[in-house]
């Protein structure tokens, strides 16, 4: 009887996924879009490609297969048109975020970061509180100091790594983990200041294996959004529960993000009488010197989430665009460019010259410091912004464009879209408009990065420390996974010091 009943509803489940599989194939009103098979009727494809670490190279390969759209999961379209892009990322108010990026968790009282708003009516008050006190132009100047500091360290900790030199030899290092190093404790003491943690964060007991950590923990996130039901799996109390003890010390505190958040909970959370804040500028500081009657104030909770949000956007993704252009500029055709900027450093040129941001420029288009795909949703109004579709989309079709994808495309970029070419980015002012307008490593529209201004800081100021201090190129390929943000493991260069 037993037997029987297993049967029947073995059957039941066999006759179910198999309606299931024939409508998300034939009948869904995206079934006229080609793509992967899988991907047409289970989001396990996309998480499996996401896993494999080149998941930027396979969503470049499928648009060159099938086209500028692309069906990437059951209720997912990808776009590679510079068009589209601007439709979904741009001024659409009908396309919003949804619950992705909660990255798996539930539905709680947690105060969401400015990144994981949904509507452009909440994002647009919280960026102008976030950015406003602390990321413009003008405020980030105040942090180049710190970012000094950090650049000398990273020489000292280069010359510590670097192999043995003989006479005449050159020093060889792998630049790929010192440079993720450096973005980590330059970001934390930009954002904390000097006081939540001991600095450099990453020399400490508890926080020594902050940069592995964080790639897990980014990764891992990500990954919950690609596929809900892992997520929500992922995310239950035991599974929670036995990662928790992963992030213990021998001693049974908390390391790596876990103490930092305990660190800067406690700074945040105290009463405004009680808070003594740092003289050192920083951003959380900035944030909370707004006065308490002031409307451009946010509560502490919101801060606390505004912070943790910079820990986990700034330092993997500035680390990659560092590595990627000191790999490029000690190429062939990059020690060309490394004389440029040499010779405008040893002049004392404008710390943003127009060399230095073509050089910069082009390393984001070239090698997508987040070579992925932000998605975002089609509501009521928004189900003809891609014209070029032969119907409307449903709404809550999730829709996106990959920034490596379009930033390798050689219908907007040329033939010569796939070689790295600063010298694309020196033309007139016009010129120099078009191109601009191409770029998608900030995304676009009302919610471009935050934290633009300061990652122009910290990349043009490691930069042009590196050009002045070392004569370099690099050995061997820039190997790295893509994730949420490129993740470099080797970047291979042979320097000599500079008199």
């Amino acid at each position: 009887m037993v037997s029987s009943t297993a049967f029947v509803v073995a059957q039941v489940a066999l006759a179910a996924l198999a309606a299931h599989v024939i409508y998300q194939c034939y009948f869904h009103p995206l079934a006229r879009y080609p793509g992967p098979f899988l991907a047409r009727f289970t989001n396990l494809w996309r998480l499996f490609t996401f896993f494999g670490g080149q998941h930027h190279l396979s969503e470049k390969h499928l648009h060159d297969k099938y086209g500028h759209v692309v069906r990437v999961a059951p209720n997912w379209l990808s776009f590679s048109d510079l068009h589209d892009f601007d439709a979904i990322y741009g001024f659409n108010k009908s396309v919003e975020k949804d619950d992705f990026y909660l990255f798996g968790r539930p539905r709680d009282n947690r105060v969401p970061s400015v990144f994981a708003l949904k509507t452009d009516v909440d994002h647009r008050q919280r960026k102008r509180k976030v950015v406003g006190p602390a990321l413009t132009t003008a405020k980030i100047t105040r942090y180049e100091s710190v970012v000094t500091k950090h650049v000398d360290l990273f020489f000292t900790r280069a010359d510590a790594a670097s192999s043995s030199r003989q006479d005449g030899e050159m020093a060889a290092v792998n630049l790929a983990p010192l440079a993720h190093r450096f973005t980590m404790d330059v970001m934390l003491e930009l954002i904390y200041g000097p006081d939540v943690v001991s600095h450099p964060y990453t020399d400490s007991a508890t926080g020594a294996d902050m940069c592995s950590a964080m790639r897990k923990l980014v990764k891992m996130a990500w990954s919950f959004s690609l596929c809900p039901s892992y997520g929500w799996i992922m995310n239950s109390r035991l599974i929670s529960g036995v990662l928790r003890t992963l992030t213990t010390s021998k001693q049974g505190g908390p390391t790596g993000m876990m103490a930092l958040m305990t660190s800067s909970h406690t700074m945040i959370f105290r009463r405004p009488e009680q808070v003594s804040l740092p003289a050192q500028p920083g951003i959380v500081k900035s944030w909370l010197d707004i006065p308490l009657d002031d409307s451009s104030r946010m509560t502490q909770d919101e801060v606390f989430s505004e912070a943790v949000n910079l820990v986990f956007a700034g330092p993997g993704s500035v680390a990659a665009a560092l590595t990627a252009m000191v790999y490029q500029l000690g190429t062939q055709e990059g020690q060309l460019w490394q004389e440029k900027l040499r010779k405008e450093a040893d002049v004392e040129a404008p710390p943003f010259s127009l060399e230095l941001q073509a050089v910069v420029k082009e390393t984001l288009r070239h090698c997508a410091s987040f070579p992925t795909a932000f998605p975002r949703v089609i509501r009521r109004g928004a189900e003809t912004i891609v014209s070029t579709l032969p119907a409307p989309l449903p709404i809550g079709t999730t829709v996106s464009a990959n920034s490596y994808v379009l930033g390798r495309s050689c219908k907007i970029w040329g033939h010569d879209a796939d070689q790295w070419l600063p010298q694309r980015w020196l033309g007139d002012e016009s010129q120099r408009r078009e191109m601009e307008a191409k770029l998608v490593a900030f995304s676009k529209g009302p919610r471009g990065c935050v934290g633009k201004e300061l990652a122009w800081l910290v990349l043009a100021k490691a930069v042009i420390a590196i050009i002045r201090r070392w004569k370099f190129v690099s050995v061997g390929e820039l190997r790295g996974k893509s994730y949420l943000e490129m993740q470099y493991d080797d970047c291979w260069i042979e320097y000599e010091e500079l008199a």
